[in-house]
């Protein structure tokens, strides 16, 4: 047996695995792309993005879905990997969805660009949720609590579901709204994929509630630094791209940032102790 057919047939279910390969198949040359060439997204991206701050916005969000998989693949069994699942399954149905609302700015495209984009997402779409709900039968539902977790870590994911719940469903149906408190202005599509990416943060940080083991569920808390930091380096890398009158709407903008790192952060240090007793005492 070669090492890639051990990989595929070792740890994680090789369904699992194919999920992960998609995303990154559809995430890593959207990272690239928006990343590197934000100015030149009509020609190099599926649609028109501009300015550039919201073309590397949507960088930040495929930012976020590579980072999770990355840790996904770092994981030896379902119940490890299921919240990072519950983020993929929920963002791949609603994004395709909300396609379908906002076609115009694909259709100003060359057509294989829309058809990549729904090839990848309607595979995603289909199987995600196939194999969520096979995998939880077979390997979830209620499980022993290793690590429970700790007043902190159960009053950030409270907090965190109730903001990204808020601030998505805003971005989804009222995103003029948002454009009046943000320092740059969202369109309608960026400010879509954003809520949906929010929306599925929300349902994570319930299902961290819900599971409430610390090593199941920690990949949501461990993304939650970096993907804020991200954000908040897009004022500071696009300040062309801002709002006139930005001020007081950037230093609210900058708050919030900063608070999620540092109680993040918290979050996860409170779990050395634990964490290096648990890796201790483990056969």
């Amino acid at each position: 047996m070669t090492a890639l057919q051990k990989w595929w047939f070792t740890g994680l279910s090789p369904w699992v695995k194919f999920v992960f390969l998609v995303l990154l198949a559809n995430g890593l040359p959207a990272l690239i792309i928006l990343m590197t060439l934000p100015s030149h997204t009509e020609t190099f991206f599926v649609w028109t993005i501009k300015p550039e701050l919201n073309a590397r916005l949507i960088g930040v969000m495929y930012s976020n879905a590579i980072l999770l998989v990355a840790i996904g693949f770092l994981q030896k069994d379902w119940p490890h990997v299921r919240i990072i699942m519950v983020v993929i399954t929920l963002f791949s149905i609603l994004a395709t969805i909300l396609t379908f609302f906002y076609l115009k700015p694909f259709l100003a495209h060359p057509w294989y660009h829309l058809t990549y984009w729904l090839v990848m997402y309607l595979i995603l779409f289909f199987v995600a949720p196939y194999v969520f709900i096979t995998q939880e039968k077979r390997y979830g539902g209620r499980l022993p609590v290793d690590i429970p977790l700790n007043w902190m870590t159960r009053l950030f994911a409270l907090v965190m579901m109730a903001l990204t719940l808020f601030s998505g469903l805003a971005l989804l149906f009222r995103v003029d709204w948002v454009n009046r408190m943000l320092p740059w202005t969202l369109p309608p599509l960026v400010g879509g994929l954003i809520g949906v990416l929010f929306v599925t943060h929300a349902a994570a940080y319930g299902w961290a509630l819900w599971d409430g083991d610390w090593p199941r569920v920690r990949p949501m808390f461990w993304q939650a630094p970096v993907t804020a930091l991200l954000f908040m380096l897009l004022p500071l890398t696009h300040p062309n791209d801002l709002s006139p009158h930005a001020g007081s709407d950037l230093m609210w903008f900058y708050l919030a940032g900063g608070l999620v790192i540092l109680a993040g952060l918290g979050v996860i240090l409170s779990y050395r102790t634990a964490e290096q007793a648990l890796t201790y005492n483990a056969p």
